[in-house]
């Protein structure tokens, strides 16, 4: 297969700096850098395995603004070392498309921004690219590949938030659908109509539509401090964007999700979740990830490998569907026994 044909998945982490506060909800780890870094690295060592193990045809990239492997740690760096063994390449990329203001909240969502640029460099115009979350499964990646978006338009999932709940919940730069519409309306848009939701985990194009995609994100911040204004996450900028018809989108909600698991989450479950070709699971970074990624670490893949070749065992496996009362409670034991083990660690200074 030529590389002109071979999909390119990109993954990307920005690893913070000292000194830098942040706050992901999801992400259930210790507050240090190396241990918040740990955390993800965790969850894109099983989506490139999710891929390796099942030989998928295509390439796989991380980009990273970490240039001393050294700030992530024994663990960290062992994790970036078990991804390049699966045949991820690392990329270095700085962090340029921060937000406008200061927040702790999602501090990191518009590395996006970056990761796309580092991504396309000397790429063919030809070929298409898939950036994705790292917390996130490929169950059948050839069904996500056979829905490329058509050329100039980039593919995403739209996320059915209710008109006027905050996707993101950051407080006071709380955005709703109906807020982007209307501030997408005082810029000259074509309509004050609540535009839908584009989430963040999967962007997909060619080099010249998502080169697009980044400028037009630059023209709209661009804007927005002209008028004292500025977005938070690259979710409400993209959001803007598609609103504005500045981006065509492509809605990929067919092969894509947002899967949100666990007893209290509140959203309503998708029937088809085991059809689908790829998983979002931001609720699963301190479970089901973390604990397959103990399992590629130890070197056991034969029973993950399994698992990913059967929706059904994959979808028990990261908690998406066909899980019992038996199962809740040896993860919470996982759970448990996991925690234990951090504190024993802290306490002899090995955390």
């Amino acid at each position: 297969m030529s590389t002109q044909s071979t999909p390119l998945v990109v993954q990307y982490l920005y690893v913070h700096q000292r000194g830098e506060k942040f706050f992901y909800p999801t992400a259930r780890s210790q507050s240090s850098i190396a241990h918040t870094a740990a955390r993800y690295l965790e969850c894109a060592l099983v989506q490139a395995a999710s891929l390796s193990l099942r030989e998928v045809p295509c390439e796989q990239m991380l980009v990273t603004n970490v240039s001393d492997r050294g700030v992530l740690g024994r663990e960290g760096m062992e994790l970036l070392q078990r991804m390049e063994s699966l045949g991820v390449r690392i990329v270095p990329a700085e962090y340029r498309h921060r937000p406008g203001y200061d927040s702790e909240h999602y501090i990191s969502s518009r590395y996006v921004l970056d990761a796309i640029l580092a991504a396309i460099a000397g790429q063919p115009e030809d070929r298409q690219l898939w950036l994705t979350d790292l917390d996130c499964v490929w169950v059948d990646a050839a069904r996500v590949f056979a829905a490329t978006p058509p050329a100039g338009e980039i593919g995403c999932v739209h996320i059915e938030y209710p008109l006027d709940w905050d996707g993101v919940g950051a407080g006071e730069f709380a955005i709703t659908r109906r807020s982007i519409g209307e501030l997408a309306a005082s810029m000259g848009g074509p309509s004050a109509d609540p535009p839908p939701w584009v989430g963040g985990e999967l962007l997909s194009g060619t080099p010249g539509a998502l080169r697009e995609l980044v400028r037009t994100c630059e023209e709209i911040d661009a804007q927005l401090a002209a008028r004292g204004e500025a977005l938070l996450t690259e979710e409400q900028v993209l959001t803007l964007a598609g609103a504005l018809g500045r981006v065509r989108f492509c809605e990929l909600s067919a092969v894509a999700w947002r899967v949100l698991t666990g007893p209290r989450h509140g959203a309503i479950p998708r029937e088809d979740v085991l059809s689908l070709g790829l998983w979002h699971l931001p609720s699963e970074k301190g479970l089901s990830l973390r604990r397959a990624a103990h399992e590629i670490r130890r070197g056991r893949t034969a029973r993950l490998r399994r698992d990913l070749a059967d929706p059904r065992r994959a979808g028990r496996r990261f908690n998406v569907a066909g899980v019992g009362l038996a199962h809740q409670i040896r993860d919470d034991g996982w759970i448990a026994k996991q925690r234990i083990a951090a504190m024993a660690r802290s306490a002899l200074g090995r955390g």
